[in-house]
Parts: C-alpha cells; structure tokens; sequence
C-alpha cells in the first residue's frame, strides 16, 4: 500500500507540475499580446465600394481609467469633435469632420482591459481607424503603457 500511494503521489505531482508549465505558457503569451495593436483593413471592394477598418489593442491597465484618458485626450484635441459618448458602456464615437470613429474600452479582468476601434473606409477618403490609433497611441503614453503596431 506503501508503494501504491507513492505511486499516486508523484503521479498527481507530475499532474500539478504539468498544468503549471502549461499556465505559465499561456502567461507568456498573454504578455507577448499586451499592448500589441492588431489592425484589419478592408479598402472597399463590395459593390458601394465600402470598406472597414478596425484596429484592436489589449493594455494592462483599469479600464474606466483608459476610457478617461481616452476622453480627456479627446476633449482636449481642436481637432476632434465628440459626436456621441456612453460612459456606462465605455464607448464613444468622435469625428475629424472628414471621418467617423468609434472606440470601445471593455474590461477583461480587474487590470486588463481590450480597445476596440472601427471606421467604415469610403475610395478615396483616409481611413478613421489611423485618426484613433494615432489617439490609442497617445492614450498609452499618457498611462506609460508601451503599444505598438503589430506588423504580421
């Protein structure tokens, strides 16, 4: 009987042992994503010639917070006008006067928190999601979070 419960013991130690390597490779990787700004981006090749373009980027930071920063940046940039905003929800909607964007600041977990940034893409118009990337990237440098560009 001896034998057989340290049998079971290191069997279930080799178990604990394997499930913690395996979490600690999702950790890794987990990191690797943080502030990665992950773009896709269609030029309008349907029949109104319309197009997307969406970009999306996961900070370590709370999210009421970024969602602030967010707005304080936004308020304060001549440039930009806030067409419509909903604290509740973390989402706002903002205009160059050439381009509507829209961002969405959602909570992951108490510390994570997932941006997520759209335009439509009209021929021959810029892009809205570089206007919000361009304010995504300064939203991090407010927070001293690094981000960057993820070129795949």
């Amino acid at each position: 009987m001896g034998k057989m419960t340290r049998l079971a013991m290191g069997a279930l130690a080799g178990l604990f042992l394997y499930t913690s390597v395996v979490q600690a490779q999702w950790v890794f990787l987990g990191r690797k994503a943080i502030g990665a700004v992950n773009r896709l981006t269609s030029q309008g090749s349907d029949k109104q010639g319309q197009g997307y373009d969406v970009a999306t980027v996961l900070l370590e930071a709370d999210a009421n917070k970024v969602y602030s920063t967010a707005v304080n940046l936004l308020k304060g940039n001549p440039n930009c006008t806030i067409t419509h905003r909903e604290d509740r929800n973390r989402t706002i909607e903002f205009t160059d006067g050439k381009i509507l964007a829209g961002m969405k600041v959602s909570r992951l977990e108490e510390n994570f928190c997932q941006l997520l940034i759209s335009s439509t893409v009209t021929p021959g118009k810029p892009s809205g999601t570089s206007l919000v990337v361009e304010r995504v990237f300064q939203v991090c440098q407010e927070m001293g979070v690094q981000c960057m560009l993820v070129k795949d």
